[in-house]
């Protein structure tokens, strides 16, 4: 079979690989189709990964063609997503259930190899079963939504709230998109026009986050926003989080941070004085007690969100040169790109 694997830092190889066999409570996952993150373009290019060579990838969708031991028959043929964390089930974060908070945990795309190869090996117990209406590389979509949609589920977003996301990246977008969903007002805020321009085309108010402070009061009559998503993981997109807020209202980070957080005094004073709520999110739920990807796959099958227009292109596994010039151009807007394995041709989107 065909993969991409990285073998060191910038040096990313089509090539063959042996085909996976699964093992004992796994399934063997035909891929269609796999995202590229943000995360891949620094582990990829710039970090590398834990273990290398190593076939990256961690949001991804597939067909059930095969399984192991233990695992249920009736499995093959299902369209399914990944969860792609592979949690240790003894910490005490995996003992309550609280997965994504796991200690020791591994992780398809990083840890272990992923989705950007024709079949992978996967356990049975990260498979997320999806609708046959849903597409492929709508399902690929699952883990950016399910961790968009933890984020407003640990907002607390409610009918009627103002909500400022800070950021229009896909998982920004994903967080409106639920947002809007909860009953809730959305704002998106980005700094260049073609961002806010495509965010507009879906549906969200806009404010142009060079002069965050006058737009923010501008649209909520000096008073600020309910709920607010720092979705960047800059300093600078933080104090205007925290600027952005009203009294007794929540924040949330949800960027991953590109370098160190600093608080101006009068900045952490805002915190203090208007009495705000600052949350942390982290991946997303999966357990019997909470589940966003059980969520996302339902909302992926009454199609009521466009989840189909943040996929802006996608490729074949021999274009990955060309895949990952475009997806690192970040003069052009875009949102998600993605990997189309087991077709003919790949097209490009204009979503």
């Amino acid at each position: 079979m065909k993969v991409l694997s990285l073998h060191k830092p910038g040096d990313i190889r089509f090539e063959d690989a042996p085909m996976p066999e699964p093992g004992e409570g796994e399934v063997l996952l035909k891929v269609m189709a796999c995202g590229v993150c943000s995360s891949d373009e620094a582990r990829i290019f710039k970090d590398g990964a834990h273990i290398m060579p190593i076939v990256p990838g961690h949001e991804f969708c597939g067909q059930v063609v095969k399984t192991g031991a233990g695992v249920d028959e009736s499995l093959i043929g299902r369209k399914a997503s990944v969860f792609p964390m592979l949690p240790c089930f003894e910490c005490p974060s995996c003992k309550r259930g609280d997965y994504a908070t796991c200690s020791n945990y591994k992780y398809y795309g990083s840890r272990n190899d992923g989705g950007m190869g024709e079949y992978r090996a996967i356990k049975a117990w990260n498979l997320n079963l999806l609708d046959d209406s849903v597409d492929y590389c709508v399902g690929a979509l699952s883990e950016p939504s399910a961790v968009g949609h933890h984020a407003t589920e640990v907002g607390g977003v409610k009918a009627g709230d103002k909500v400022f996301v800070i950021g229009s990246g896909t998982i920004g977008l994903l967080i409106g998109f639920f947002a809007q969903a909860k009953g809730a007002e959305v704002w998106i805020g980005a700094r260049r026009k073609e961002s806010n321009d495509f965010a507009a085309s879906l549906g969200f108010k806009t404010i142009d986050t060079n002069n965050t402070e006058d737009e923010v009061a501008k649209a909520t009559d000096g008073n600020g926003m309910d709920v607010v998503f720092e979705a960047v993981g800059s300093n600078k997109c933080l104090i205007e989080a925290i600027g952005s807020v009203t009294a007794g209202g929540t924040l949330v980070t949800v960027g991953n941070p590109v370098g160190d957080m600093n608080l101006p005094r009068d900045v952490y004073w805002r915190i203090l004085r208007k009495q705000l709520t600052v949350r942390g999110t982290w991946n997303s739920s999966y357990s019997d007690k909470a589940n966003d990807w059980h969520e996302v796959a339902a909302l992926m099958k009454e199609k009521k969100i466009p989840f189909e227009k943040l996929i802006t292109r996608k490729y074949k596994l021999s274009q990955c040169d060309e895949a990952f010039d475009f997806f690192r151009d970040h003069s052009i807007q875009k949102s998600r790109v993605m990997f189309v394995m087991h077709e003919k041709e790949s097209e490009a989107y204009n979503g």
